[in-house]
């Protein structure tokens, strides 16, 4: 299997750097994979690290997912969001899913975002479908792919080490892990406070009723 994934990354890296446009073709398969999620984003984007350096790698991975997702969230919102939503009625699990995003704080989005195997087509067309605004999606899906590419470029700059020790792999996942109970941690933290300030804004409320103010 090993040995598989090691030809198919190298095919990959000989495909791109026989590609005229340099670094700026690297755009394409990133923006292609938000498009239709089927793609394998670890390769192209390990790919591009190790075709066209780490940094350069990692600029041109993100564009390119960034641009993509635009054009989904777009689509979405302007062109299909009826039949979409139409679509998701019938779908319980689909239900579920657009009421977990509905409440998520910008930053467990952006951790959402983060994972790398979760689609982020299926985040960006929610996101689009609830009306979130094009700032707030743009600082969320822009902070979360960049982590999913800044890991892995990490891959890429190091493919052939990481398929010999694959521990590195587990740790990738577990550092990942953690970030994303951090967030989860945080974002209970501010959901408590919030509520904290809400209840004694209420009973504020109470006590100037039943105690007429001094005239």
């Amino acid at each position: 299997m090993l040995h598989t994934l090691r030809d198919w990354i190298e095919q990959m890296i000989f495909f791109l750097q026989d590609l005229p446009g340099g670094a700026a073709t690297g755009l394409i398969a990133p923006f292609l994979e938000s498009l239709f999620p089927f793609l394998p984003l670890v390769l192209i984007i390990s790919a591009n690290a190790a075709t066209y350096g780490f940094g350069m790698g990692v600029l041109v991975s993100w564009v390119g997912s960034m641009l993509g997702s635009l054009v989904v969230f777009a689509c979405i919102r302007y062109l299909f969001r009826r039949p979409v939503t139409r679509w998701l009625e019938k779908h319980h699990a689909a239900q579920q899913w657009i009421e977990r995003v509905r409440h998520m704080s910008p930053i467990s989005l952006g951790f959402f975002f983060s994972l790398p195997f979760m689609p982020a087509f299926i985040i960006t067309s929610i996101s689009a479908m609830i009306q979130l605004s094009l700032r707030t999606y743009l600082i969320a899906a822009g902070a979360g792919r960049l982590i999913v590419v800044i890991i892995f470029s990490l891959i890429g700059k190091e493919w052939s080490t990481f398929l010999e020790r694959p521990i590195r792999l587990v740790l990738l996942f577990l550092i990942l892990l953690a970030i994303w109970g951090v967030s989860r941690g945080t974002e209970e933290w501010l959901k408590r406070r919030a509520l904290s300030k809400r209840a004694d804004h209420l009973r504020d409320i109470e006590d100037k009723i039943e105690r007429p103010s001094e005239k």
